[in-house]
């Protein structure tokens, strides 16, 4: 078995050195932004107070010390913001699918393209036994790559939002830490399947970019919608010392995964429909005006407040500012209440281990269709 590992991985030496430079690049990239942004030292109580440079005129001016808090804030949301970190988190959420891609792609096709299937099956004996070798040539040097790959994601992401906990965060999960493993794992049983099927290997590329980044774009709203939505549960906010994360970071990321919100009138369920007649009956809203006088020479400031003169503002002369709305709608007790259903972050190992677990049976169904096809696959 050992002479058959070495043997594929010299017959797919293109594939494993460019795999390997591409996975081994990226998790330096990856910690090399998260270095980035660690070494900014920026409080976070500077990132929770930032507002984006807006300030109130209203407000007293802010002081030296809340100015350089806000320096220190804006260059943490610059760096976040980068083009180089922009393209880093884009290649760490395709990584796991296009490796498990490229080598599973010519993994059997090639060898039956080129026409040395049949001296291969000869040689090993065993048409499956043969296929075994090259799978676990793909798993082992896949797996520990994109491992490294996940692992320095997680870091990135604990860079990204430094007030959530990322191993109690569902914030970016399906791109990170250790269900990136699954996804390779997927991605190349199902593309060495389709070789199998096929026989051709761009054919197989093709389709498996298509099923693969599909299954990827659907997985999170099905899981949602199907898999997850019994378990989940009412958001509570959390505390933050004693559970160790936030339910909304600074950076934007969030603890919990929304899954569905119910909407309450004085307690009872009620549809999106009935909270929206419920605020055209309720709610009064008028355009809400400041008087904007304009004196005359035929009046004095004496005249304007005199017991005879009218304390009700001349319209035409008021300036619309905002918006006004009145009516029960104030009443909290009779407001509508949204509450959102959610899988609480301290959940997050056990959601992944479901996720990673249905990951790998279809791993484990596209592998069985490839070891019952290779037996009735014809050597062209």
């Amino acid at each position: 078995m050992l002479t058959r590992i070495r043997l594929t991985l010299k017959q797919h030496r293109f594939e494993t050195i460019a795999i390997s430079i591409v996975c081994l690049g990226l998790t330096a990239a990856a910690l090399i932004e998260a270095y980035r942004l660690n070494s900014l030292n920026v409080p976070l109580s500077c990132l929770q107070s930032y507002q984006g440079g807006y300030i109130d005129p209203s407000q007293a001016p802010i002081s030296p010390a809340q100015a350089h808090c806000n320096e220190l804030a804006k260059s943490f949301f610059d760096t976040k913001g980068s083009l180089d970190m922009n393209l880093v988190q884009l290649l760490l959420l395709f990584a796991p699918l296009l490796a498990g891609i490229v080598f599973g792609a010519p993994l059997v096709a090639r060898e039956i393209e080129q026409g040395t299937a049949p001296l291969s099956w000869a040689l090993s004996g065993s048409r499956r036994r043969w296929l075994l070798g090259k799978v676990l040539t793909g798993v082992l040097l896949l797996a520990p790559l994109m491992l490294a790959v996940g692992l320095a994601a997680n870091v990135l992401e604990g860079a990204l939002n430094p007030g959530l906990n990322p191993n109690a965060s569902f914030s970016n999960y399906l791109g990170r830490g250790v269900i990136d493993v699954f996804w390779v794992l997927a991605a190349f049983a199902g593309t060495f399947a389709l070789g199998t099927i096929l026989g051709r290997t761009m054919p197989a590329v093709v389709l498996a970019l298509v099923v693969c980044f599909f299954v990827r774009a659907a997985w999170d709203a099905g899981m949602t919608h199907f898999v997850l939505r019994p378990f989940a549960v009412e958001q509570v906010q959390q505390d933050q010392q004693q559970q160790g994360y936030v339910v909304y970071g600074p950076g934007g990321g969030s603890a919990d995964m929304y899954v569905y919100y119910k909407s309450f009138i004085d307690g009872k369920e009620v549809t999106d429909a009935q909270v929206n007649d419920w605020y055209q009956q309720n709610m009064v809203c008028v355009p809400m005006s400041t008087p904007t006088p304009t004196p005359s020479a035929s009046t004095s400031p004496a005249d304007s407040s005199s017991p005879g003169a009218s304390a009700t503002p001349d319209n035409s002369k008021m300036g619309d500012i905002g918006i006004a709305c009145q009516g029960p709608a104030f009443d909290p007790s009779h407001m509508p209440q949204q509450v959102l259903y959610v899988i609480p972050g301290s959940w997050y190992w056990q959601t992944v281990a479901l996720e990673s677990g249905l990951l790998l049976l279809g791993s484990l169904f596209c592998g069985a269709i490839a070891f019952v096809w290779v037996d009735r696959r014809r050597p062209y």
